[in-house]
């Protein structure tokens, strides 16, 4: 009877340490969500320079020490809020869009991809122009906010060549690229206020059009040329509030 008992001990022990332990680690990432929070708060305030671990711990309520021991760095923090947006991006794809269709699926993705940065403004603007201002000083940013699209567009590309849905003798990812920075213009001067999210959203979705239509087949090339036309349309309008 003794040894069923301490068996029994044993076992509400291990049961008790495996509770103890649970409970620590949902403690532990409730106080990382608390510190991603708060540094979205300060970066919509007053952008990237608002974001010092000082300021940061004040806004979480928490201490310096503690931001370094659930998160790291200033630019670790930066990189985890974005991954969590891009978490966001990919989670807001439309769920029919197929990559069968390899043009439909980039303007989905595209479209997913710049109506978030739109929803979450507050947030990738300022991103948007702290790597920018790397960039011209020759310090290039931790995070690039829109780098993950470049490796979905290369797989899409890759596979509707291997199908023969597309013609290209560039490598995918010289393609994805060449999407990405008319992209990535377009959110330069989103970012700065010049152009909205319409236009944004306008502007890249054009230059992925334009890429395609070399790649096309000749059967598909009429429909692309279309879209061009109603995009042009959209970009001859005054952006609001731009003179």
């Amino acid at each position: 009877m003794s040894q069923v008992s301490s068996g029994s001990s044993s076992d509400r022990s291990l049961e008790q340490g495996a509770s103890a332990a649970s409970l620590r680690q949902r403690n532990v990432e409730v106080r990382r969500q608390q510190i991603l929070k708060a540094a979205r708060v300060l970066l919509s305030q007053g952008g990237l320079a608002a974001l010092s671990m000082r300021k940061l711990a004040e806004e979480a309520s928490l201490s310096v020490n503690t931001l370094y021991n659930l998160w790291g760095t200033r630019e670790e923090i930066l990189r985890a809020l974005t991954l969590d947006a891009r978490d966001r991006m990919d989670a807001s794809l439309p769920k029919d869009a197929s990559p069968d269709d390899p043009v439909d699926y980039c303007r989905s993705l595209v479209r997913a991809t710049i109506r978030e940065m739109s929803r979450q403004s507050e947030f990738f603007r300022p991103m948007i122009l702290a790597w920018l201002e790397g960039e011209i000083a020759g310090q290039p940013s931790p995070v690039e906010p829109m780098a993950h699209s470049i490796l979905t567009l290369s797989q899409v590309i890759r596979h509707a060549r291997t199908r023969g849905l597309l013609e290209s003798a560039l490598k995918p990812e010289q393609v994805a690229w060449q999407i990405h920075h008319g992209a990535q213009f377009a959110s330069i001067q989103w970012a700065l206020g010049r152009i909205d999210d319409a236009h944004f959203e306008a502007r890249a979705l054009y230059g992925l059009n334009l890429v395609f239509l070399g790649l096309v087949h000749e059967a598909r090339r009429p429909e692309i040329r279309s879209k061009l036309k109603g995009l042009e349309r959209k970009l001859r309008m005054s952006p609001a509030g731009v003179s």
